[in-house]
């Protein structure tokens, strides 16, 4: 269909409806292609992004803006339907596109089934059917409904008339039975969920992306709109403007593109490409040559730290920086929390650039899941077929991934890293207790050791508990809902990194309402997290909440419950884990651990 059937903001294309997606429309349902099928005019057409540390991070060339053009009769981004098989609601005929039984009017399909025994259907509208099988390496089919019904038995697709029957006496999946009208056999769908085995080996096929490969995975039969069949792999970054004063290094590593192969390894390609670069040449050819092989080593790895230069920008002054799209202004800290905190910052205006990698399905990646470290290893090559597996977005691996730019605010703080160190001393076995969880988690997912990625610590634990505690008090004032908000830790024993950065961004409008901003003032952000803390003393769930200790630790949480500490899934960088107020505040346990003993 060479239509628009739809529209999708920016912002659920990179998150919820990407390709490999399945999307629900009023009359079918189509699965969004691969980025190897957009029209290549549309994309070159779309803004480009500009974001050197996170294109180096994943290894492209290219962050395009997802293609748009509310003018054309077509739509930019290529759907294909899916499931193909579609079912009856009058006679309960089951089938795919024929001519016969179903006919296409306008995408939709309609059934006319003649061999219907109670007279032919009066046109009446299909629907897409409700099951279909993947595996997780993210593949996707139809159900095999056929084979299904037939069990060990001849399916002929020509001559066999398939149903699927709803008994209705239960509710329960025994009351679905595909039944073979021409050979009269007969099977309950409850038999497929309760064994994956009959179902087969899974086809390889990858519809989105219009092609087959080799699996040998067994399928799994999901449901059309499971919230599990699809699981979006991004990575962000906040933009921060080059300094003035930026060294020689970095100035090759944002303008030299790493990933152009005949760029960084030939001399002749590199003087006709750069000859007719002012800053290029005004530096020397010869020096930014130099440079690039010196570099060039340790620029494709996924090694790239993001954060580290977020957390210095954060904490230097305005005028050290050109652009318009990054605004800090220092506050004092209040009095009341001096000894615990050594900056506070409102971020007047940031931007982020989040980049849609893959998906998965069935299970989210191990990293994704908790959002363990910074690596953006795709886990594609994988040789044991039990772990699921990235799916890519296009057949061949191209130069560039599809991505959006959000623009907001926000509020920044460093705790003081001095007293850090030593409450860390002081409680040193209640972290290895929260790494023996950590590991546990992933031994239980059957991971093996050496893919199991590191603790981040309990310096961490304390900043994320922290962070959701300000989240949770910042709704009630600032005018965002709790998911509005995002959180960004940035942690790390060795450099003394010990920050949180609370902000709001969004794709459709550039800037924000001014009320979280507006909350970093010294004297309101006092009263903020004085509430915050008071609030982490008691849960409606303790004392069972507040009694969780290292040997009984659920899902690396300690202390935190929905009640207390958890907050929506699209504001948390760790998936509501790695949490615990006992570290933040004195709780009903008293485990005397807290950090802040004001």
């Amino acid at each position: 269909m060479s239509k628009k059937i739809g529209e999708l903001r920016p912002s659920q294309f990179i998150t919820t409806f990407g390709p490999g997606s399945i999307v629900d429309l009023p009359d079918y349902s189509v699965i969004i292609a691969g980025i190897d099928k957009w029209d290549g005019f549309d994309v070159s057409k779309s803004k480009t992004i500009d974001e050197s540390r996170l294109k180096r991070k994943i290894n492209i060339n290219q962050i395009k803006s997802i293609p748009t053009n509310k003018d054309r009769e077509f739509g930019t981004i290529p759907a294909y339907r899916f499931p193909e098989y579609h079912v009856c609601p009058n006679c309960r005929k089951l089938g795919k596109y024929s001519g016969r039984e179903f006919i296409e009017e306008d995408g939709v399909l309609y059934c006319k089934n003649p061999d219907n025994q109670n007279g032919a259907c009066p046109k009446v509208k299909t629907h897409p059917v409700r099951f279909i099988t993947t595996c997780k390496k993210g593949h996707i089919n139809d159900f095999p409904w056929g084979m299904y019904v037939h069990k060990k038995g001849e399916y002929n697709p020509k001559k066999c008339k398939l149903y699927l029957k709803d008994e209705g006496k239960t509710g329960s999946l025994k009351d679905l039975v595909v039944f073979c009208a021409s050979c009269d056999k007969q099977r309950t769908m409850s038999e497929g969920f309760m064994n994956n085995k009959i179902l087969g080996s899974c086809s390889g096929r990858r519809p989105w992306l219009r092609d087959f490969e080799e699996c040998s995975n067994e399928k799994e039969i999901l449901l059309r709109g499971a919230s599990n069949i699809y699981f979006s792999s991004i990575e962000s970054s906040i933009v921060i403007p080059n300094p003035v004063n930026e060294d020689l290094e970095e100035f090759v590593r944002n303008n030299i593109d790493f990933t152009d192969e005949d760029l960084i390894n030939n001399r002749d390609e590199f003087n006709i490409v750069k000859k007719r670069d002012p800053d290029i040449k005004r530096i020397g050819l010869d020096k930014v040559w130099n440079i690039i092989q010196k570099l060039k080593k340790g620029e494709n790895d996924s090694n790239v730290d993001l954060k580290t230069p977020e957390y210095n920008a954060l904490l230097t002054e305005h005028h050290n920086y050109e652009g318009i799209d990054f605004e800090v202004e220092v506050e004092g800290v209040p009095n009341r929390y001096s000894d615990f905190l050594s900056n506070l910052v409102r971020v007047k205006r940031l931007k982020e650039v989040i980049v849609l990698k893959g998906f998965t399905r069935v299970q989210p990646l191990p990293d994704l899941t908790s959002r363990l470290s910074n690596e953006s290893e795709d886990n594609s090559e994988a040789s044991d077929s039990d772990h699921v597996q990235l799916a890519p977005l296009s057949a061949e691996k191209l130069g560039w991934l599809p991505g959006v730019e959000t623009y907001g605010e926000g509020i920044f703080l460093r705790v003081n890293n001095e007293k850090l160190i030593k409450w860390e001393s002081e409680n040193e076995d209640y972290g290895k207790g929260m790494e023996r969880a950590h590991k546990k988690i992933f031994k239980d997912r059957k991971l093996p050791d050496e893919a199991i990625p590191q603790f981040p610590g309990l310096r961490y634990v304390l900043l994320h508990t922290l962070s959701h505690a300000l989240i949770r008090e910042l709704t009630m004032h600032s005018g965002y809902s709790s998911s509005s908000l995002k959180e960004r830790i940035y942690s790390d024993s060795e450099t003394g990194m010990a920050g949180i950065l609370i902000y709001t961004s969004t794709v459709d409008s550039e800037g924000s309402l001014g009320g979280l901003v507006e909350l970093g003032k010294k004297d309101k952000f006092e009263s903020i997290l004085a509430r915050s803390l008071s609030a982490a003393n008691y849960c409606s769930g303790d004392p069972q909440c507040a009694e969780n200790d290292a040997d009984k630790l659920i899902d690396i949480n300690g202390a935190a419950c929905h009640s207390c500490m958890l907050v929506a899934e699209t504001s948390c960088e760790k998936s509501n884990r790695y949490l615990d107020r006992s570290l933040l505040v004195r709780t009903v346990a008293n485990q005397s651990r807290e950090f802040f003993n004001v």
